[in-house]
């Protein structure tokens, strides 16, 4: 069963918190037993030695005597402790001792120390060890002690008590911070996961024919909100194909109506007696089917321009002799119109299908005739940049508006449709050059204005040519 991403993050960040605090706890707890052990190894040795200070101030030299009594408490409060003493003066006299004193107790307390470092500490190996420590008056001996406790260290019940309550802190820490964690986890899933879902929702939508919806949410993570672009952007472009689809089967429904029923008509009735087949209605239905031809042409060279780039026959072509060649095979249309059409530039070779290339400049060019007003101007430019060649057809006709300019390359589009029939457009030359251009690997770009002209710029590689 698949896991929902909220779920998996989820489950991922308190995992990581429980790791993080499992190692965590680990390792304070060694270090802390570590230097705790230290800690109570040296108050073991200052207390020693604190023992033999205090101890060697109960020595009266003027009566040669020690305070047997406070020795005695000082005894007994060690022991207590765990500090076995025994007192020696000078000559080596036992002063006080504490297993002559009460032996029992003494056992006692090293077999409870003993059983209790061997059940925490069972590799510790420790026992009772006796250090001596020499006690002094102005720098003179007056004896000496004898302190035996457990070794290298001990630890008493508060000491544990403080260490249970110390690993009872690290888990509780541990448990809030794994609770934590999935809190934090599961805010931060719903805040990526709850756009991931959305913009799944909108994409069934989608693939079920709802173009028109959009992810409108603003989201402050770089990649989602590149996802949701992404989205929009292919809910747009897909809402647009759609109704370029559907323009196109009414235009193309449209070219083929018109002249199917005037040659369908004028046949019906030739052949029903009512007109005679004279050559002037014969020419008229000649002009007709050429008219469907003409569509027909245009729709397979769009299907062959679209698969060029794997068709291209490349040579070195110069484009600055090619344009004065296609200018002059439109020289009959220029004049119709009225139209001049000037030259510029310079010699300019890239390596490319010379068909092809003289297809593009065509289809600019008679595109540029059919939108430019009676007596208007023309201007083509050829530019050398070193890597690439650049051409230029500029008019000064009808233009397009900036809304429009996305969609002049998309098939069937026509910015003015009356305009265009009456010119014979059908749509599908600047598709064409977009195609051919792609397949080059270069890039055709326009920039244009209503009612002031417009202006294609086509930039191709050089290729192998310039090499």
């Amino acid at each position: 069963m698949r896991q929902k991403l909220g779920t998996q993050i989820s489950a991922g960040f308190a995992l990581i918190a429980l790791i993080s605090i499992f190692l965590v706890s680990i390792s304070a707890n060694l270090l802390i037993n570590r230097q705790f052990e230290k800690y109570a190894q040296n108050q073991q040795e200052k207390f020693s030695e604190n023992l033999a200070e205090g101890l060697s101030l109960q020595y009266d030299s003027g009566t040669d005597g020690w305070n047997v009594d406070y020795i005695h408490g000082v005894g007994m409060y060690a022991l207590n402790d765990g500090y076995i003493m025994k007192v020696y003066d000078k000559d080596g006299g036992i002063v006080w001792d504490a297993e002559n004193h009460d032996m029992a107790r003494c056992h006692q307390i090293m077999d409870t120390i003993r059983a209790r470092m061997g059940k925490v500490r069972p590799r510790l190996n420790g026992d009772f060890v006796t250090h001596r420590y020499n006690l002094n008056q102005d720098s003179t001996s007056v004896g000496y002690v004898d302190i035996s406790y457990y070794g290298p260290y001990f630890l008493n019940e508060n000491d544990f008590r403080f260490l249970d309550s110390l690993n009872h802190i690290l888990f509780v820490i541990g448990i809030i911070s794994v609770l934590g964690a999935a809190l934090a986890g599961t805010a931060f899933a719903r805040h990526i996961s709850n756009p991931i879902a959305k913009t799944t929702q909108i994409t069934k939508e989608i693939s079920e024919g709802n173009y028109e919806i959009r992810f409108k949410s603003q989201i402050g993570t770089g990649e989602l909100h590149e996802l949701t672009q992404a989205v929009n952007h292919m809910a747009e472009s897909l809402e647009r194909q759609e109704r370029l689809r559907k323009r196109m089967t009414t235009d193309v429904a449209h070219e083929l109506r018109t002249p199917l029923a005037n040659v369908s008509s004028h046949l019906e009735a030739i052949l029903e007696g009512v007109w005679k087949p004279t050559p002037e209605r014969l020419q008229g239905c000649y002009d007709e089917i050429q008219r469907i031809s003409r569509l027909v042409s245009d729709l397979e060279g769009l299907s062959q321009a679209e698969k060029e780039y794997v068709t291209l026959e490349k040579e070195p072509v110069e484009l600055l002799t090619l344009a004065y060649t296609v200018r002059d095979s439109f020289e009959q249309e220029l004049a119709s119109k009225s139209l001049s059409c000037s030259m510029t530039g310079e010699t300019c070779t890239v390596y490319a299908d010379a068909k092809r290339i003289r297809q593009i400049m065509d289809n600019l060019l008679s595109n540029a005739i059919k939108y430019s007003y009676e007596g208007g101007e023309i201007h083509i430019s050829v530019h050398d940049f070193g890597e690439s060649g650049v051409l230029e057809v500029e008019d000064d006709g009808i233009g397009i508006s900036q809304e429009e300019i996305p969609l002049i390359f998309e098939r069937f589009y026509r910015t003015d449709k009356s305009r265009s029939r009456k010119t014979g457009g059908t749509g599908i030359g600047l598709t064409i050059v977009k195609a051919l251009v792609q397949a080059h690997g270069g890039k055709v770009t326009v920039e244009s204005e209503t009612e002031k002209g417009s202006r294609f710029t086509v930039v191709l590689p050089k290729g192998e040519d310039d090499e």
